[in-house]
């Protein structure tokens, strides 16, 4: 069995800053699409963390909130309501 993993850094616009092999819709305030160029045989477990300059992002945080074999997507948010900020990622899958 292979491991196979993807992983990236993507701005708070849903820019990639980088990583190849996916790419980033985001749909609303602190809402981002990470969408798989190939799926993954079967649902990934993604990791993220918030990325930044620690006097904008030391209280933020950010959630996986569905996971599905061509995409995640998680919520970047304040104490109070989602926000638009950096983060990175890796996704892995045990394919075969």
């Amino acid at each position: 069995m292979a491991i196979k993993h993807i992983h990236g850094t993507v701005s708070g616009s849903g820019e990639i800053i980088s990583g190849k092999g996916f790419r980033v819709e985001k749909f609303q305030q602190g809402f981002y699409a990470v969408v798989f160029d190939q799926p993954f045989s079967g649902e990934p477990t993604p990791v993220c963390t918030i990325f930044g300059p620690p006097w904008k992002t030391f209280n933020l945080s950010i959630a996986i909130v569905e996971i599905l074999p061509d995409n995640f997507i998680c919520v970047t948010s304040s104490q109070d309501r989602p926000i638009d900020t950096g983060f990175s990622f890796i996704v892995v899958h045990e394919e075969g």
